[in-house]
């Protein structure tokens, strides 16, 4: 069996290197040089990803502890700081070196082609067949695709396979990312995580990190695109709210594309298997998928090797795994974001300012799981948005349509069948897309 991996994100590092030790031919194609590999920022894992999931974790001095997130509504009037004890949170991984340590760890097994980008899919008879790389044809049994959102790959798929082409303009976050050295004589900010929501009253956010080496963690992402009017308007705003924020850059200073919606609901085809951001693999509200990323590619490893075959009624299983652990709440947050983006910045504020949406609210948010209420949080947060019972019974009837949707999530058909996972995709899509 061979199977061919297009892009060498964590999702296909860790994948490959699983199988090729089961006995699995994989060829690794990525674009980027080795000393380019994947981002030169760090991105949040959280710990138990190694343990559970039986891989090795980052190498000493590649990480640190998270320090907790303090949310910001559009006027900045109010703050809502999570306070989540240290045990718990995540670790901020420095995303090439994890890379590197990864491909340093699979290059025995695995055959890497770095600086060679793929042109495109073999398709013959209605199944992809392997790879087109640098004019040549590279048979396989299996592609799976780690290239990202905005896959070419997956777009290219043929339609009857129903699997989404691309996202639209509303489930990608056009994002700076930058590390901009600490300005000096300027008082350290109380809180040192600091995330703006509807930055400026626009669709997306901005954030500010201090972090322990003494670097300014800047973004700056808006929904669908980032003009250079905007981008300047919000590094600004920034920069006025934050001091900290010095002029040079340390390193980043990119624009990157990062997928905000929910898991694709189809992953599977005929010889193909979208995994991390090609299969949208991302928390909805903040976009941070590595985690996610790195645990599919071992339930990707796992079920070929036990299945010992990559038929996509075997390789379903993948996919059911992954709704059942992870996508089906995503589904719900996926309806969270999309509310809190289309609402006015007025009420983001009032409910913030209320104490309506609270700490423990955004901790959930923020890490992927759904806000769930008791009889007596309804009550309470009656209490505090009396004046807006409005805003409050919507708010409420958006946060049972989060539940309904994650329930559905996990009643997706447990075996392939075609005419089933119509029938759910296409109920899911009705609740998300109203």
């Amino acid at each position: 069996m061979k199977i061919v991996f297009i892009g060498a994100g964590n999702a296909a590092l860790v994948a490959s290197e699983r199988l090729a030790r089961g006995g699995v031919e994989c060829e690794v194609f990525e674009k980027n040089a080795y000393e380019n590999l994947s981002y030169d920022w760090h991105d949040d894992i959280n710990p138990d990803a190694w343990e559970a999931y039986g891989l090795p974790a980052p190498k000493e001095g590649t990480h640190f502890t998270k320090r907790n997130w303090t949310f910001i509504p559009p006027s900045e009037s109010s703050e809502t700081t999570l306070n989540l004890p240290e045990d718990v949170l995540d670790w901020s991984t420095e995303r090439r070196l994890l890379a590197q340590q990864y491909a340093d760890r699979a290059k025995d097994v695995v055959n890497f082609h770095f600086e060679t980008p793929v042109d495109s899919l073999i398709i013959e008879d209605g199944k992809v067949k392997g790879v087109v790389v640098k004019g040549e044809k590279v048979y396989a049994d299996l592609v799976v695709d780690n290239s990202g959102a905005l896959s070419k790959f997956r777009a290219s798929l043929p339609k009857e396979w129903k699997i989404t082409p691309e996202p639209d303009g509303t489930e990608i976050f056009v994002a700076y990312r930058a590390f901009h050295k600490k300005a000096t004589g300027v008082e350290e900010p109380k809180s040192t995580n600091r995330a703006y929501l509807k930055h400026l009253g626009e669709d997306g956010i901005s954030w500010s990190i201090l972090d322990p080496a003494g670097t300014v963690n800047v973004l700056i992402g808006r929904q669908g695109k980032l003009s250079k009017e905007t981008f300047k308007r919000a590094y600004q705003a920034l920069k006025a709210s934050n001091p900290i924020i010095g002029d040079e850059v340390v390193r980043g200073g990119i624009e990157c594309i990062i997928p905000i919606r929910f898991p694709l609901l189809r992953m599977v085809g005929d010889g193909y298997v979208a995994i991390g951001d090609s299969a949208f693999m991302t928390i909805p509200m903040i976009g941070s998928g590595i985690e996610n990323s790195m645990k599919a590619g071992v339930e990707l490893a796992d079920v070929i090797l036990k299945k010992q075959s990559v038929k996509k009624e075997d390789l379903w299983e993948y996919e059911v795994t992954y709704f059942e652990k992870r996508g089906a709440e995503h589904l719900g947050v996926d309806i969270l974001k999309r509310w809190l983006l289309g609402a006015k910045p007025a009420d983001i504020d009032w409910l913030f300012g209320k104490k309506v949406v609270d700490e423990k609210n955004m901790a959930d948010a923020a890490t992927g799981h759904l806000i769930i209420l008791s009889f007596g949080d309804l009550l309470v947060k009656a209490t505090r948005g009396i004046t807006r019972l409005p805003l409050l019974l919507k708010m409420a009837g958006m946060l049972s349509k989060t539940k309904k949707v994650a329930r559905l999530g996990r009643n997706i058909p447990k075996v392939y069948d075609e005419k089933a996972i119509d029938a759910w995709a296409h109920k899911v899509e009705k609740l998300i897309y109203g």
